[in-house]
């Protein structure tokens, strides 16, 4: 028989981590909540000052041309990672998870498509921006290709008109794996008797794709959509490591935007303003997201 005591011991384990996640965690957030709606340069809370809805007003009504006019910038960008690791990902990832569904050594290729989910994330990061140098791999690849045109003197990272691209690229490689492996459990997941029975009616593979495996893999695509859009808003490691959201302000996201905004700029309140509008916009694209497949299922 479990006395009253003995049921409260598993929660005094627990209680070091509670006080933990409620001082840093409930506290930091509830902060930053308040701190968008004050002018405050840090160190000494005393001297902030109440502005109410100022702060919004300056990047979202345009009371403040320039932090306006960055603040749609980066989100545009954003939106830009979002939309095309969703458009690229999720067919690739489809394609490459029924390859490696009738491959013999899927175990293996599994690992391999998961290592860039394990491998230190600013590591990768370095190597990608070598890779882009002027003297880097892919400008030497399109000289030795004959593929003259390509080459971009600056480094791709160095041109405003390309330096978006190579951000896009590796939030493409970075999410590929992660896509991969959700849709690779939801096909080994499927009934095989739903493609026995089909193929007895007389179903072609194309048929049994479009009305057998693309409906029960739309909860993996639910997820996989939100987690792009979310990861897409989230993005700050890459950028600011590869670009520090240059050359002028083309890879600036919202994630760098807060930053500078913040630790640059000193200003506190603005710069949470514009973080939790951030995760307003992306928690309505997630619940359009959950709305619009739920409609289609």
């Amino acid at each position: 028989m479990v006395t009253a005591k003995k049921k409260w011991v598993p929660y005094l384990f627990l209680l070091p981590g509670i006080l933990l996640f409620l001082a840093i965690g409930v506290y930091s957030v509830g902060f930053s909540v308040i701190l968008s709606f004050y002018n405050w340069s840090g160190i000494d809370f005393s001297n902030a000052r109440f502005e109410g809805l100022s702060n919004f007003k300056d990047f979202l009504l345009g009371d403040s041309p320039v932090v306006s006019r960055n603040f749609y910038y980066a989100l545009l960008h954003n939106f830009e990672l979002a939309f095309f690791q969703v458009i690229i990902v999720i067919p690739v990832a489809l394609v490459l998870a029924f390859v490696l569904q009738n491959t013999k050594m899927a175990g293996f290729y599994r690992t391999l498509y998961f290592l860039p989910m394990i491998a230190s994330g600013i590591a990768v990061f370095y190597v990608w921006k070598g890779l882009f140098e002027p003297t880097g791999v892919l400008n030497s690849l399109f000289a030795t290709l004959g593929l003259d045109f390509l080459v971009v003197p600056e480094g791709m990272l160095g041109s405003s008109s390309t330096s978006l691209i190579g951000i896009i690229i590796t939030s493409i490689w970075g999410g590929l794996p992660g896509t991969l492996l959700l849709y690779y459990a939801g096909l080994t997941a499927v009934d095989p008797t739903l493609y026995e029975a089909a193929s007895v009616d007389g179903a072609s593979k194309a048929t049994m794709i479009r009305k057998i495996t693309w409906p029960l893999l739309k909860p993996m695509t639910l997820i996989a959509v939100i987690q792009m859009v979310n990861g897409a808003f989230q993005t700050f490691e890459n950028v600011f490591i590869m670009t520090g959201g240059g050359p002028a302000g083309s890879t600036e996201v919202i994630g760098t935007l807060v930053y500078r905004t913040a630790f640059i700029d000193n200003d506190y309140g603005l710069a949470s303003a514009i973080g939790w509008t951030s995760f307003l916009v992306t928690g309505l694209i997630a619940i359009f997201s959950i709305r619009g497949f739920k409609a289609d299922i």
